[in-house]
């Protein structure tokens, strides 16, 4: 009979899964179907052989399905269960040789595949054990067999039939036995320490393994995977992996997400929970499982604990924003010291000018502009100070580039040389942020680029999807920038402008960063400033 892997080998080396562990029990029955239907056809029984042989195949059968049915449930087949078919196996061989001639059955070549099955599922000596078995039953079959059907059939045979020929016959079918069991046993030891090789290579490994089949079943844990996860491989195999690698928010399971959409996925981070209730932000990655065919067997999910690494990070923000605002208030008190002196100096001219209304008047204008222009640098300057507090809602950029795009022609409906495009796809693209603070980000970039142009020349606005990201992209035919000073612009205080603060980009800038995106300035080859804000796609079921 052909062989049903063994508890090692159902769960595979790696990316092993049910759909393949079934198929060899598929083939016993199949096997034990046709041996069933020759031996009835070949041969003439007695009433008691016949119920002999029919009791035997019988409890075959039944042990052959009620084995299918253990290793189809996903239950791990142990090495006392694999014993036991393989005697089972050897029995309804045995049986079988005995009721169809002997020596001379055509069934005695079934004798290899048992020991085959021995060899390969469970080693090297268990192979030759049965091997010695099977030389023993022919053996007993050549002694027990009568003189007359041994010896003379000259007819059938083409050659006299002699003890001498008979006994040479069962030399080469004991050494074919032993054969089988090495060769058997000897792939055996080859793909036991490729797995040992394997396994070990996984636990050795710093980041979380898990490998699920189609079906979303947990078929393998590595050592880290039961660290970070706090289960161990027993109590994980054989679970669905939404269990295993659960979602804080009631997300549906990247794994399974992953499984569904037949895509893989990088460096995904999301919050999770593991045994029993504790958060960890992961990151992780999947990569698909795929036989000779081409078709996808399964998945590996490698996955890491960047909890303390998220601590980390938030220090060096948290750095960063001190370093920055120390840089920032020598820039702040600068910027302030114009408005001030100038407040100072028209405030000083109007004690002496109050009997000169229309001298009065125009000093009062000064310091109210010079006031509201120190009102708005300091502004500027707390709003970028301050983290941005980011109220996660799921919108559509491209709904959200086509709105900005409306409302600027329709703010610049006046200027007749103007001319502002967009070109989105039909498909919607979400992401997760704050709306507001994104429409902020596209109208700042929008109308930094129709103030460079001078309110004439064309502005294009295209939204660019990518795999796990998407671009929104503000293209004009301004002067461009030039390229020393496309690394400063977004530093706070920089500006070209006669009358600018600096502050937009740099808060720009914040916004996009605190929503783990990045914007980045390019001149266009033929003139103009390209301007593209990228920002990570969230995944939905229908993705």
């Amino acid at each position: 009979m052909t062989s049903i892997p063994s508890s090692h080998a159902a769960r595979g080396g790696v990316g092993a899964g049910r759909s393949w562990a079934w198929m060899p029990g598929l083939v016993r029955l199949a096997l034990l179907c046709i041996v069933a239907l020759g031996t009835y056809l070949i041969h003439d029984y007695e009433e008691a052989e016949s119920g002999y042989l029919l009791t035997f195949y019988c409890f075959g059968f039944a042990s052959a399905a009620g084995h299918l049915f253990f290793v189809y449930s996903g239950k791990p087949v142990t090495r006392l269960l694999t014993w036991a078919q393989v005697l089972v196996d050897f029995g309804v061989i045995a049986a079988t040789v005995s009721f169809t001639g002997g020596p001379h059955s055509y069934f005695a070549f079934l004798f290899v595949i048992a020991i085959l099955e021995a060899g390969i599922l469970l080693g090297l000596s268990q192979g030759f054990i049965l091997a010695t078995f099977a030389s023993a039953i022919m053996a007993v079959l050549n002694v027990t067999t009568p003189a007359s059907l041994q010896t003379g059939r000259t007819a059938e045979f083409g050659y006299d039939v002699t003890w001498l020929t008979v006994w040479y016959g069962f030399l080469v079918q004991a050494l074919a036995y032993y054969l089988t069991a090495a060769i058997s046993g000897y792939w055996n030891q080859q793909l036991t320490r490729l797995q040992k090789f394997q396994r070990e290579i996984l636990d050795n490994m710093n980041n979380g393994f898990l490998i699920a089949d189609l079906d979303g079943t947990v078929t393998l844990l590595n050592k880290s995977a039961e660290r970070i996860l706090n289960i161990s491989e027993e109590e994980a195999v054989g679970r669905p992996v939404d269990e295993i690698l659960r979602v804080a928010s009631g997300e549906e399971c990247p794994v399974v997400t992953a499984l569904k959409s037949e895509r893989d996925f990088t460096r995904y981070e999301y919050i999770g929970l593991v045994f029993p209730s504790t958060a960890k932000l992961l990151g992780l990655s999947t990569s698909r499982i795929f036989d000779w065919r081409k078709r996808m067997t399964g998945i590996i999910a490698s996955f890491s604990d960047l909890t303390e690494l998220e601590q980390m990070r938030e220090e060096v923000k948290k750095n960063d924003r001190l370093s920055v605002t120390g840089e920032l208030a020598a820039g702040l008190a600068h910027e302030i010291r114009n408005p001030v002196a100038a407040i100072r100096g028209a405030v000083d001219e109007l004690i002496g000018s109050l009997d000169k209304p229309v001298l009065a008047t125009k000093l009062a204008t000064i310091a109210m502009r010079e006031s509201d222009a120190l009102n708005a640098i300091v502004s500027d300057f707390l709003d970028f100070a301050r983290k941005p507090r980011v109220r996660r809602e799921m919108f559509d950029v491209c709904g959200l580039a086509r709105e900005v795009v409306d409302a600027t022609q329709h703010k610049y409906s006046h200027a007749k040389t103007l001319r502002i495009y967009g070109q989105f796809p039909e498909s919607m693209y979400p992401v997760s942020g704050d709306r507001t603070q994104i429409r902020q980000v596209f109208v700042n970039l929008a109308k930094n680029a129709i103030e460079a142009m001078g309110e004439k020349g064309a502005l294009y606005v295209f939204v660019v999807p990518g795999v796990s990201f998407v671009e929104v992209r503000f293209d004009d035919e301004g002067p461009g920038i030039d390229p020393d000073k496309v690394a400063r612009i977004f530093e706070p205080f920089y500006t070209t402008k006669e009358h600018g603060v600096g502050m937009g980009l740099a808060i720009c800038m914040r916004i996009i960063t605190a929503h783990d995106g990045t914007i980045r300035a390019a001149s266009r080859q033929g003139g103009g400033a390209s301007m593209t804000v990228r920002l990570p796609l969230t995944r939905t079921e229908e993705q």
